[in-house]
């Protein structure tokens, strides 16, 4: 480190909480919390609507209750004052000045009523009519005829005002209802909202969540499958990180253990090559007669040994392959390889093997091209026309076909042979496993399994389909284009 500088830290904001419990409850509180919205809106407003409702009716109570006191008080008043004309008694002045009290204290109210609020004009002024006739009315009661004229004409303009109250107090209650419908369609509204809502979040919530573990599964099935060339990190939550980085100390594990054994397979291997290749040559002069002639006894020994050495020489160099395969995936540069054109070119090398057992070999093979490697294409090729040849009867039927559908170039191999017992079907691809089918025959067991290999490190698949007779295997490859 050079003098003045400092070492840099770098900072990742994670977004997610701590656990993946927290997460889950977190999304519950998301998912509620536009339903409570809804809810929480709904009783405000409820409780708006109650408070105004009781407040209108009482005012309306009020009104009516003061709209039938008012015209029972200008009654009075008439009376008292009909009374005083024709008796003249001070007394009933009295009563009148009393009702008058009355209807004073009870118009103010009503016009103090907000209900009535508009009204309370033309009330003032019909009651400054009577206010006037009652101050000019004095001891004597001069102005008696003028006081009756005014409290008959305050009786009569009273009466449309109570109608027009009554009309407020209709119109206050239509207004009403119709608040009332526009809640309840505000109210549908918010609930169709909040439930959208609701069902988005736990969308998302959900698709968040099938992420997170699928990120898991992938990295658990690379692990299995022995695909250690990744780097595996997990977002989200931090136990779901540590999860992520125990399985990046696995993944390193396995690989350095990997290279470990690749390593001493390579050197064992090329160990053995030299004493194979020596005997080989020792046993091929022996048979030639170098040393002289052998007897029979002697010649049927170096048969047997010749034959182990080339055993031995086949298993080492499949052994070699297999390692091979497992890094296919960065040792080959993909280059263009026309399908069909290398299917052609295997099944032309077999010709001579499949004639011999009277084999009857159909093609249908459409002009295909794929990105790979061609050397590790024409091992697995090879290595599913041979086994086809080599497992079916004389006289039998082998078809290979090539297809492309959905983006996949598909190359099928069925043959009449025995086929693949079920207790052999999960583990035919494992190395040097040997079937039922195949423990009579030649071989040591890797070639399926080499090209299950090589086929995965072309991002594709080698998979056995289930068939009537014989066996059907597919190998399918991303479909670079179809050639003209």
């Amino acid at each position: 480190m050079t003098s003045g500088s400092f070492p840099v830290r770098t900072f990742r904001l994670n977004l997610y909480p701590r656990s993946f419990l927290q997460l889950i409850l977190l999304g519950n509180v998301l998912v509620a919390l536009p339903l409570l919205a809804v809810i929480g809106y709904a009783s405000l407003k409820l409780d708006d609507l109650a408070r105004r409702s009781g407040e209108a009716m009482r005012q309306a109570s009020q009104a009516a209750s003061l709209g039938r006191s008012l015209p029972e008080d200008l009654e009075r008043m008439e009376r008292s004052l009909r009374q005083y004309e024709v008796l003249r008694d001070p007394s009933l002045l009295d009563d009148y000045a009393a009702a008058r009290r009355d209807w004073r204290k009870d118009s103010a109210a009503f016009a103090a009523i907000p209900l009535t609020a508009p009204l309370a004009g033309r009330l003032d002024a019909l009651r400054q009519g009577e206010e006037a006739a009652y101050a000019r009315l004095g001891k004597r009661a001069a102005g008696l005829a003028a006081l009756k004229t005014a409290v008959i004409q305050l009786k009569q303009g009273v009466h449309p005002l109570l109608a027009q109250a009554s009309r407020l107090a209709d119109a206050e209650d239509e207004a009403f209802r119709a608040q009332t419908e526009s809640l309840r369609r505000h109210m549908q509204v918010a609930e169709a909202l909040a439930v959208a809502a609701a069902g988005f979040l736990l969308w998302w919530g959900r698709r968040l969540t099938v992420r997170l573990w699928s990120r898991f599964e992938r990295a658990v099935l690379a692990l299995g499958e022995g695909r250690l060339d990744r780097r595996i990190r997990l977002k989200g939550p931090e136990d779901l990180q540590r999860v992520g980085r125990r399985l990046e100390w696995l993944r390193r594990r396995l690989k350095a253990l990997e290279e470990q054994r690749t390593l001493v397979l390579r050197h064992v291997s090329h160990e053995l090559k030299t004493p194979l290749a020596a005997m080989r040559e020792g046993t091929a002069l022996l048979t030639e007669g170098a040393a002289g002639a052998l007897t029979a006894p002697q010649a049927k020994i170096v048969d047997i040994m010749h034959g182990n050495v080339l055993r031995q020489q086949t298993l080492i160099e499949g052994l070699l392959k297999l390692q091979q395969a497992g890094f296919a995936g960065e040792r080959f540069e993909p280059q263009p390889v026309r399908l069909d054109a290398l299917v052609e070119q295997v099944l032309a090398t077999h010709q001579l093997v499949a004639r011999n057992k009277h084999l009857h070999l159909s093609a249908s093979l459409a002009p295909l091209e794929v990105a790979g490697g061609r050397d590790e294409l024409t091992t697995i090729v090879d290595n599913l026309v041979a086994n086809a040849i080599k497992f079916t009867p004389d006289d039998g039927h082998i078809a290979v076909s090539v297809s492309g559908h959905d983006g996949q170039a598909a190359l099928d191999v069925v043959d009449d042979g025995p086929g693949i017992p079920a207790a052999d079907r999960d583990r035919i691809f494992e190395p040097f496993y040997r079937g039922q089918a195949t423990r009579g025959e030649a071989g040591v067991g890797l070639g399926l399994a080499i090209s299950h290999q090589f086929a995965r490190a072309h991002r594709g698949d080698l998979t056995l389909l289930e068939a009537p007779a014989g066996a059907h295997f597919r190998l399918t490859l991303p479909l670079l284009r179809a050639a003209p």
